[in-house]
């Protein structure tokens, strides 16, 4: 039975094994659109502190076209000259997964080796100003 109780032990150790990796795949595919950004879980529900978006969307806009358009394009379609791959932020299923909230964090911490922090560079008040730029880049046009 020394035969018969090891192939059990096979069995119950692949099933356990099986089980652990469908647990991981699953937790990972629930974070995945934020994987390699550090963003807290609080994000997705924190709003612009901008008293005045209009304005703020103003002062958002040159810091966008002195720090952003270089990869994202002046219009924010993710063909600027220095990057190949960087995010069209126009893009409405983007709208959705990247709230405000998300998007600041995005911008101040950054992304491993494809996009820079902005966080020794720029202001909270100043990455906010950007948010309430990029929510006038998603406005579609009429």
């Amino acid at each position: 039975t020394s035969a018969e109780e090891d192939g059990m032990t096979q069995v119950q150790w692949r099933v356990g094994a099986v089980a652990t990796a469908l647990s991981l795949m699953m937790a990972a595919g629930a974070s995945a659109q934020y994987q390699g950004w550090t963003i807290p879980d609080t994000a997705k529900t924190e709003k612009s502190p901008a008293k005045n978006p209009a304005d703020a969307a103003n002062k958002g806009k040159s810091l966008y076209t002195s720090n952003c358009a270089k990869c994202h394009g002046p219009e924010g379609k993710g063909n600027g000259p220095d990057s190949d791959h960087a995010a069209d932020l126009t893009d409405e299923f983007r709208t959705d997964l990247n709230p405000e909230g998300v998007l600041y964090y995005k911008i101040w911490n950054g992304h491993t080796n494809d996009m820079p922090a902005f966080k020794s560079s720029l202001t909270k008040d100043q990455v906010w100003n950007l948010v309430e730029y990029l929510r006038v880049l998603r406005t579609p046009k009429k």
